[in-house]
Order: structure tokens, then C-alpha cells, then sequence
């Protein structure tokens, strides 16, 4: 399986851009060995508490589970592997199956190439017809809670996490006069742009906002020298799919997850 796109400017190197998203969403945790990032945050999002993949294992694969159970033991968390197609991963895939461990959320990575001119810039940044207000962690962490209409307790971890952010970033909140209505998280590691916890409050879904919160986002990226921007998206939120293809994100690879039964 190839890790690399070719586009029309130069090749976009896959595992650059998966460790591009390990710091844009930084685990509590994190340890690299043997082409596995092995990453811990209370539990917060199988993303940051998964053992993530990115060179396929050798030899003999008991062991090798049995170091990352271990690991996740530890944790009190069930053991999660991450299996993006950056590598060739049938055979640990199926293994996994053999264990009994179940395959969830199969997800896309998309990306866009924002290698533009000037006058895309401009147009975009017209696209933002509402107020677009940026925010601090406490601030922005506050309003993705209440868009979202999630309690703001359950997510100290979160905020944590953001705080951990070492790259550029965006926390963005779009409002409507006093009401705020969608949000977005984008951090910029190198030449990437990822977008995160991109949130439409329900009442204003499907008229627009989140192309315009999203649209603004990628204005302040290409100002920044963005290259390329990416985000992660499950295979199954078709809604989700067609606004970023509309604004030009196009497939990029795959990965799913690899959860015990435990």
C-alpha cells in the first residue's frame, strides 16, 4: 500500500501527515517504538488512546500483542489498536480478528491542497458572511460544550489536551449576533493543516455554517503558509463526506480500529 497521493504540486507523504495529527491532537502519553506510537489520554477519544500502527509487525505476533495488552492493562483502558493504510496491515488485521478483537469506526483521511493564489485567499475570506471570533483554550472549550450540548465537566481532559498544543492553532467559534453556532479547532504542524472538532450547534445544521466556519479556517491557513489541509472523518457520516468534498477535500487513506473484547 503506498503512502504517499500524487497531486498536481508534489506528493503528500502520508506518514508525515499521521505524525502531523499526533500533535495536533496530543495524547497525555506517548511513546514511539519499533513504527507503533503508542498514545494515552484517560481515555479520551480512541485517537489519543489507541496503539497506532504505521510499520506492519514481524515475526511472531503473540508476543508483540501481548506487550501492548500489557500496556493498556496498565492503563485500566481496553487495548485499541489504530490501523491506518499507510501500511500493508492484513496480516496484523487479521490476526487481530483472531483474537476476538472487533473492528470499529473505520474512518477517511481527507486532504486539500491550498497551494492557491491570492485571490482564493480573498474569496474565501468573503465566504464568512457571520462573525468569527476567536477564542482561548478556556473560552473555546466552553462554547464546543454548549454547541455541542455536552456537559463541560466531562471534559477537562480535552482541555488538557489543547493545552498540550505546541503548533499553531485556531479555536474559531462562529456566531450569529449573540448566538454561537458552529466551532472548529485547527492546528498547523509544518506544512499541514489539520481541522478538528468541527461542530454545528443542531438547530443551525445544514444552512451553511460550517462551510463558512470552515472556509475561514482554511483562509487563516493558507495566510499561515499552509501546503496542505487534512482531517479525519468516519466512513459512515455521509452528510460530513459531501460538505468536504464540496470544498475540494479529496480521499487520501483509510484506517479503522481494533478494540478487545475485554
Amino acid at each position: 500500500m503506498p503512502n504517499t497521493s500524487q497531486t498536481a504540486e508534489t506528493p503528500i507523504d502520508f506518514v508525515a501527515l499521521e505524525h502531523a495529527a499526533f500533535r495536533a491532537w496530543p495524547a497525555l502519553q506517548q511513546a514511539e517504538h519499533q513504527g507503533v506510537v503508542l498514545r494515552f489520554a484517560n481515555g479520551y477519544t480512541k485517537r489519543a488512546n489507541s496503539a497506532n500502527v504505521l510499520e506492519p509487525p514481524q515475526g511472531d505476533l503473540e508476543p508483540w500483542l501481548a506487550h501492548y495488552q500489557a500496556a493498556f492493562k496498565a492503563q485500566n483502558l481496553p487495548c485499541i489498536f489504530r490501523l491506518p493504510t499507510v501500511c500493508q496491515q492484513q496480516r496484523l488485521d487479521d490476526f487481530l480478528q483472531s483474537k476476538g478483537f472487533r473492528q470499529i469506526d473505520k474512518s477517511h483521511v481527507l486532504v486539500k491542497s491550498l497551494m492557491v493564489d491570492s485571490g482564493l485567499i480573498e474569496s474565501l475570506n468573503k465566504s464568512a458572511s457571520v462573525r468569527m471570533i476567536e477564542k482561548t483554550h478556556e473560552q473555546w472549550i466552553a462554547s464546543y460544550c454548549a454547541i455541542n450540548e455536552v456537559a463541560l465537566g466531562d471534559h477537562q481532559t480535552h482541555l488538557d489536551m489543547l493545552k498540550r498544543i505546541e503548533d499553531k492553532t485556531l479555536m474559531l467559534v462562529l456566531t450569529d449576533g449573540e448566538q454561537e453556532l458552529a466551532c472548529g479547532l485547527g492546528v498547523l504542524s509544518g506544512q499541514y493543516f489539520g481541522l478538528f472538532d468541527i461542530a454545528t450547534k443542531k438547530i443551525a445544521r445544514n444552512q451553511g455554517f460550517a462551510n463558512q466556519l470552515i472556509s475561514a479556517m482554511l483562509a487563516w491557513a493558507v495566510q499561515q503558509g499552509a501546503n496542505y489541509s487534512y482531517l479525519q472523518v468516519v466512513a459512515d457520516n455521509q452528510a460530513a463526506i459531501r460538505l468536504y468534498k464540496k470544498l475540494g477535500y479529496q480521499h487520501g487513506y483509510d484506517y479503522w480500529y481494533r478494540i478487545s473484547a475485554e
